[in-house]
């Protein structure tokens, strides 16, 4: 936060996994109260664009007339989504310069590996006000799912993320306690085979929240199943994954 209460206020809003219903009070306030409203989108083969965020806004009936669409990459190459998060960030200045309340959503938390880190970023460089609005994230909204416990008493929990390998999910469940990984796209090519030789129960969920949503706790289910980039998996080898 910062004192520059003259110019306008960045809004970082979550959404939550994808249920509009996860959407929290102050998140739908906040944005029934801002003046423009920018929503994640990218590219599909076709040309055309996609948007799991803008779902979610026209399920829980804003305005329409203030979404804005950003079109973000989602490559691990961030020299490219460097230039896109630069040229966003000038659109969003503008209309922060002007007074504006802005608001830029995430599916998720957005305080948690999210696409608006970089905008908030910005926004902390230049001294502009901003807040972050809590939401509900994905592998806490798929073990309430599954009715399944993360963590009891003293138990570690980790999150990794764009894991590079399944060593370090190994690595983390020597640890102990409960390991949580995120967009678990990045080990699609090598978690068959893990899943063959780990001690480890696990719950697998994607698209939670989402029209298709699926779990399963059966490795055998998993073995040939393409693995999309809304997908993360909860393992654990205390046996709290029932």
């Amino acid at each position: 936060m910062n004192t520059m209460t003259q110019h306008g206020h960045l809004y970082a809003v979550s959404l939550g996994p994808g249920d509009p219903g996860l959407v929290t009070l102050r998140a739908k306030g906040v944005l029934e109260e801002a003046d423009t409203i920018w929503y994640p989108a990218t590219r599909r083969t076709d040309g055309g664009i996609t948007s799991v965020a803008l779902e979610i806004l026209q399920d829980i009936g804003l305005d329409e007339q203030k979404f804005r669409c950003m079109e973000l990459p989602m490559s691990r190459q961030r020299d490219g989504a460097s230039r896109v998060y630069d040229r966003t960030w000038s659109f969003l200045l503008d209309q922060l310069l002007q007074g504006q309340r802005v608001a830029v959503v995430t599916v998720g938390d957005a305080g948690m590996y999210s696409t608006l880190t970089p905008l908030i970023e910005h926004a902390s460089d230049v001294g502009m006000a901003y807040s972050i609005v809590a939401g509900v994230p994905a592998f806490l909204a798929a073990g309430a799912a599954a009715g399944v416990p993360l963590v009891c008493h003293s138990d570690r929990l980790t999150v990794l993320a764009m894991a590079e390998s399944t060593v370090e999910i190994e690595r983390a469940l020597d640890e102990g306690g409960t390991v949580v990984v995120m967009k678990l796209s990045t080990l699609r090519h090598e978690l068959g085979a893990w899943l063959e030789t780990t001690s480890a129960e696990i719950l697998y969920a994607e698209k939670v929240g989402m029209e298709g949503e699926f779990m399963t706790s059966e490795k055998e289910v998993l073995r040939n199943r393409t693995i999309p980039y809304f997908s993360l998996l909860i393992c654990s080898r205390n046996g709290s994954q029932r």
